[in-house]
């Protein structure tokens, strides 16, 4: 059911600490798996404030199966601005309070004038968004939280059954013959935090005076665990390997000193990660084809990974 005006001026206030004196509803250009709409904000006296209402309690029907079940958490979200982003000094929108209580999950951010990092044919955002994962990365790992996922052995491990439930008898031989190794090879990696979902759709570009500023949104996967999870979803898919290497040495340099590993290393734990990703997507839904400037042969990508890790 949709959020009553006078209920979400009531939240606002509270949230931005002043009198509401009108709102404007309008649904937000992009799309998601849960409500979201922007909202302009009107006061007694003062600048009016343009901001996107999330809430997160309220999957949206043409996209559940975008987001299976078991990983849906209302308040993971919240969690991941309160106990990472914030913390952190990150550049994501501003979360400017929240809401959880009595079946309400409800986030108020920024509005970001801003393309998704996929329409973008700037090989220098790109590689900012390479950068910008090291800084995410560089900190120690947050506290893990309630609701915030651990990215562990146990958790990966999962996705293969999946994804051979999934694909016809035999097709993961490959993969199943190193998947112990490649488990263990990325778990063994230093934890931080992690996106859990850094796609080029999650990505935002904004112009800053000429300059590609990235502003990472959808944080509802977020986690503690490998942060290399997070750069393989970004060069994973349609990428050259002239490209994706670019990425990853950009990333590389990025990276605090203190937990910057050897280059070789990187690139390595980078192959094991992306065989992750495409298991991952392998097994994500029965239910979910993806769109189609988002479709890609993850099974030939799984395969052809395999048999090169096991060499």
């Amino acid at each position: 059911m949709p959020v009553a005006d006078g209920e979400l001026r009531e939240a606002l206030q509270a949230v931005l600490g002043r009198p509401v004196r009108a709102i404007s509803r309008r649904p937000h250009p992009y799309g998601s798996s849960h409500a979201l709409e922007q909202i302009d904000v009107r006061f007694e006296r003062g600048v009016p404030l343009a901001l996107v209402f999330k809430d997160v309690s309220a999957p949206q029907p043409h996209a559940q199966a975008a987001k299976p079940v078991r990983l849906r958490d209302p308040d993971r979200e919240i969690d991941a601005y309160q106990l990472v982003l914030a913390p952190g000094g990150l550049d994501v929108p501003a979360c400017y309070g929240s809401v959880a209580r009595r079946g309400r999950h409800w986030l108020f951010l920024e509005a970001v004038d801003g393309m998704p990092l996929w329409q973008c044919g700037d090989d220098e955002a790109w590689d900012r968004a390479a950068r910008w994962l090291a800084g995410l990365h560089s900190p120690p790992a947050p506290p893990p939280g309630a609701h915030l996922l651990r990215y562990d052995a146990a958790y990966l491990h999962g996705w293969l059954a999946r994804a051979v439930a999934l694909t016809p008898a035999g097709a993961l031989d490959d993969v199943v013959a190193v998947w112990e190794r490649v488990v263990a090879r990325v778990a063994s990696w230093p934890p931080s935090a992690v996106h859990g979902d850094y796609h080029p759709s999650n990505i935002l570009v904004q112009d800053a005076g000429g300059e590609p500023r990235i502003r990472p949104v959808d944080w509802e996967l977020a986690g503690v665990g490998p942060g290399l999870l997070d750069l393989a979803a970004l060069t994973s898919g349609h990428w050259s390997r002239t490209a994706r290497e670019r990425a990853a040495l950009a990333y590389h340099a990025a990276l605090a000193a203190p937990v910057r590993p050897a280059r070789d290393d990187l690139l390595d734990a980078l192959a094991h990660c992306r065989l992750l990703t495409a298991v991952q997507w392998l097994g994500w839904s029965a239910d979910w084809t993806p769109p189609g400037e988002h479709a890609y042969d993850w099974l030939a990508e799984a395969r052809g990974l395999a048999r090169e890790l096991a060499r």
